[in-house]
């Protein structure tokens, strides 16, 4: 089991080794940073996306910024799949098999 300062330590040096990378790759950026404009996380996947030619880099830690919500998510899958009122109802089930008959009339 790791300590909790082994993981400060390594939380630290990440950080360091970043904005290494930002301020070797764009000064500009690195001055974003340092003036609180920009935060770290957000210039290094800037960076690294240059770097590797991509139009966007998501390092660890950046997944889940593009959820877009329950709704528009449902009407997503309704358009895709045209699903009927008893596949609704089946994956309700499926996905809350004890507690659908409180909640379903």
């Amino acid at each position: 089991m790791k300590s909790k300062k082994s993981k400060e330590i390594k939380t630290l040096t990440n950080k360091i080794i970043k904005m290494a990378e930002v301020k070797k790759h764009s000064p500009s950026l690195h001055k974003k940073v340092m003036n609180g404009s920009t935060t770290l996380q957000d210039a290094y996947n800037e960076v690294m996306g240059e770097i590797t030619s991509t139009t966007e880099y998501k390092g660890r830690g950046t997944k889940g910024q593009n959820k877009i919500g329950l709704p528009k998510e449902v009407d997503r899958l309704e358009k895709m799949y045209k699903p009927t009122i008893e596949e609704w109802i089946e994956e309700l089930k499926r996905l809350f098999p004890f507690t659908y008959k409180k909640h379903l009339k």
